[in-house]
């Protein structure tokens, strides 16, 4: 797909979502085809609506159903199942498989859950549950409401309308994957999410960046405008050269298929929204603090995301060691 072709279909799918209400997107992706874009061409298909969940901050993620329409993820889970398939992430702040493996038999595993899951108004249907069993790693399939049901899903207490919510408690499943398969599904698996997080994040910090701008360019203070005070101008250019460095690096992580430029992009789409936070909050004065103005939303949505799957101190200090150790691949792209 060239350049013109995707802006056009960026265009088109703004529109569509644009005037759907947050709570009908997924039929909206669906009538849209989304999903066999999906099918052929993901990078494309997730980053476009990525962008979208970061400027309209619905109550919903296609982290879903990015993973279980064929990504290679090598497991028959996915695409075979026909209810919703929904991957359990570690807790907000964590980097550790969400569940451990308490109880295993013919019958079923029992594991004890406490992790993060994106969720839409559809049915639950399977939740897969990546769970450590000593020091192998085990994927847990729990197959329905039924078998779920000494789960406890409360809200964030960041944003209760974000979609992502904590789940904790016992459940019983089937374990679908295990060794050199469960490592090679998970890893995968947080790779994509990275990097759909990374763009998601980036946008919403855009748009932070952007109402931070408008209102330094149009409030003054001492017959000047805000945005003429050097150390305002310094703060925004700082901002703004992170923006730049987030947005190449989430290109990067497409196109390397190691789990560390994923890594790398959610890192620094974390360290953009971390300087917005703190830069456009302080230039936006009392407004920013205010209910009626628009980037308390932003910065609550955020505030989530920069901890999904590692937060940016914990990625930095990850991949720094791993730097130090010599291990970690030449990621040419960055």
């Amino acid at each position: 797909m060239d350049h013109e072709e995707t802006r056009l279909l960026r265009d088109s799918l703004e529109q569509v979502l644009t005037a759907t209400s947050p709570d009908s997107w997924p039929d909206a992706l669906d009538e849209f085809g989304w999903h066999d874009l999906l099918g052929e061409d993901p990078q494309t298909a997730i980053t476009l609506v990525a962008d979208l969940q970061g400027r309209l901050l619905p109550r919903f993620s296609i982290l879903n159903d990015s993973l279980s329409a064929g990504l290679d993820l090598g497991t028959s889970v996915f695409s075979n199942s026909s209810e919703p398939v929904r991957l359990l992430l570690p807790r907000v702040g964590s980097m550790d498989p969400p569940a451990t493996l308490d109880e295993h038999s013919d019958d079923g595993a029992t594991i004890a859950v406490a992790g993060t899951v994106s969720t839409d108004a559809r049915p639950t249907g399977t939740l897969l549950v990546p769970a450590t069993d000593g020091n192998a790693l085990v994927i847990v399939a729990v197959e329905d409401q039924d078998r779920i049901g000494s789960l406890s899903e409360t809200p964030t207490a960041i944003e209760p309308h974000s979609g992502w919510v904590h789940i904790s408690g016992f459940a019983v499943g089937a374990v679908v994957a295990t060794g050199v398969e469960a490592d090679r599904l998970w890893t995968h698996a947080v790779r994509t999410a990275r990097l759909l997080v990374a763009q998601e994040l980036t946008a919403l910090s855009r748009e932070m960046l952007a109402l931070a701008v408008e209102h330094v360019a149009s409030r003054k203070q001492f017959g000047r405008a805000l945005g003429s005070f050097q150390s305002v101008k310094h703060g925004l250019a700082d901002t703004r050269v992170w923006q730049e460095t987030a947005e190449l690096a989430v290109v990067a992580g497409w196109e390397q298929s190691d789990p560390e430029a994923a890594a790398m992009a959610k890192l620094l789409a974390g360290r953009f929204f971390r300087s917005a936070a703190e830069n456009c909050q302080q230039y936006l004065g009392g407004m920013g603090f205010t209910w009626e103005h628009p980037f308390h939303t932003f910065l609550r949505r955020g505030l989530i995301l920069e901890q999904l799957l590692g937060t940016t101190a914990t990625l930095r200090t990850e991949l720094g060691g791993a730097l130090r150790a010599g291990t970690m691949p030449v990621i040419g792209a960055l």
